[in-house]
């Protein structure tokens, strides 16, 4: 009787052990998952701000309509290609899912701003091709573009799913344009 009791122990020790065990790997996990995301942030926060540091005045401030636009320079050109790497590469994470929605929701504020400024617009047409081996961005400055600033908030919350083609009606009934307009569609 002794035995068995024993053995029952043993049992119960070892099943505990292996579930003490198993919670341990997932709290590794979730914590590794948090870490990552947070030196993720601090990498774009730190790429951000070497750009804000390194780009003219002009490229971030909003300009008054009538106002001529700056002339094309290397700097300026320079300044929009790394912009749009990080915004890029920002959305790219969004899309696979290794950053929050409300990173990239952050993100998406602030570019948005610039992807319709009349600088932006026309500097986009003669970049644009630097981006065409990522289809799903370039379809994203497009839609912001010629979306209104409050269609943009339902943008934003709009999870990338690059393997599924998505219903265009219901998608443009959310956002409000017409049914015809290229929103994320990946086949």
């Amino acid at each position: 009787m002794t035995d068995m009791n024993f053995g029952h122990i043993i049992q119960y020790a070892t099943l505990l052990s292996l579930l003490m065990g198993g919670l341990g790997v997932v709290v590794a996990v979730l914590n590794h998952r948090e870490q990552v995301k947070t030196q993720i942030f601090l990498a774009m926060s730190a790429q951000y701000d070497e750009l804000l540091k390194n780009s003219s005045a002009a490229f971030w401030l909003s300009v008054p309509d009538g106002t001529e636009l700056l002339e094309r320079t290397d700097d300026l050109t320079i300044s929009m290609l790394r912009f749009c790497t990080l915004v890029s590469l920002t959305y790219l994470l969004f899309c696979e899912r290794r950053i929050p929605k409300r990173m990239w929701e952050l993100m998406l504020r602030s570019a948005e701003r610039r992807f319709r400024s009349p600088l932006f617009v026309r500097e986009w047409e003669h970049l644009r091709t630097e981006f065409e081996s990522f289809p799903e961005f370039v379809a994203l400055v497009a839609s912001v573009q010629h979306m209104s600033p409050h269609h943009l908030k339902t943008l934003a919350l709009d999870p990338c799913y690059p393997h599924r083609k998505k219903d265009t009606s219901r998608h443009a009934d959310i956002l409000g344009v017409e049914e015809n307009t290229n929103l994320f569609l990946f086949e």
